[in-house]
């Protein structure tokens, strides 16, 4: 299937509702509570659903918000790859629209981390704390060994065939059972339709993202949440000795970007694609720790 070929997007899900952010079409659940509110970014290819398990824990006692971005999911499209810069823009005009005021707490996995750590270098105000799950890091490069470094526009030619998506619908559908069956239908059911297409199309500015973010400590106070399993997805196109030392150049880098206070976590069974759908407990303590200034490496 030809990668630029248009999705057709599935009905929305009951809940929620779409709100209209600079001309732009979002998807968005929102709770209130006490704050400051707690913002979820999915990872590429994932969606706000996706992240429900963790949002629903988090916002029967706090103020929440999981919403598509632009470009994906239930949102309107837009051109992909986006900077981490438009993406962060985009959110804050999204808080403007809902009247969330104040700081807020960013919960960001993978590409979703990256653009968390983008908004928190762009609104430093707004930003009261980080739980990053595997986030993407601007020394990402540096990191590696060779063999692991990301080329410019490298996701281009990654090649997606039908087995590829066999095995990641066959995984979507185990990682989903335990979402109730009006959510788990629609989140299935759009990423069928999806079908492994909007993830490396976000994805293919990685090298530029990297630039944006620099190598520097993270902007905020951040607990990081890394997984300490090797990916099943990711072994469809690395081998398991490369994600070994993959996994311990992100134990460096995370551990060498933390500002003072900040702490690194790791979640020994969880995965790079899973640790965000499955793990809704390690981001909820995460988030107590966070907020109560405790924890530990």
């Amino acid at each position: 299937m030809d990668p630029e070929t248009p999705i057709d997007t599935p009905a929305p899900p009951p809940l929620g509702r779409f709100v209209e952010v600079d001309g732009r079409r979002l998807w968005v659940d929102s709770r209130e509570g006490p704050g400051p509110c707690v913002v979820f970014l999915p990872g590429s290819g994932d969606v706000g659903l996706d992240l429900w398990r963790a949002y629903d824990r988090i916002a029967r006692s706090r103020a929440g918000v999981i919403y598509d971005r632009g470009g994906t999911g239930w949102s309107s499209s837009v051109a992909l790859p986006r900077t981490a810069a438009a993406v962060a823009e985009e959110l804050e005009g999204l808080l403007r629209v809902l009247r969330v005021e104040g700081s807020v707490v960013l919960v960001g996995h993978s590409l979703g981390g990256a653009y968390a750590q983008r908004f928190a270098q762009s609104y430093p105000g707004r930003v009261a704390g980080m739980v990053l799950l595997d986030p993407v890091h601007g020394a990402w490069n540096e990191a590696m060994p060779d063999q692991l470094r990301i080329e410019v526009n490298a996701s281009s030619t990654v090649v997606v065939t039908d087995e590829h998506r066999a095995a990641a619908r066959r995984w979507r559908d185990a990682v989903t059972a335990d979402l109730p069956p009006e959510i788990r239908h629609h989140v299935r059911e759009r990423h069928r339709s999806d079908a492994l297409r909007t993830g490396p199309r976000e994805g293919a500015n990685f090298t530029e993202i990297l630039d944006e973010l620099g190598t520097g400590p993270f902007a905020a106070p951040t607990i990081v949440l890394q997984a300490g399993a090797i990916d099943p997805l990711q072994a469809q196109f690395r081998s398991v000795d490369d994600l070994r030392l993959q996994l311990d150049a992100l134990r460096h880098m995370y551990a060498t970007a933390l500002p003072e206070g900040s702490i690194l976590r790791e979640l020994s069974t969880a995965t790079h694609s899973d640790i965000a759908l499955r793990f809704p407990d390690g981001i909820v303590d995460a988030l107590d720790a966070l907020a109560g200034g405790r924890g530990g490496r």
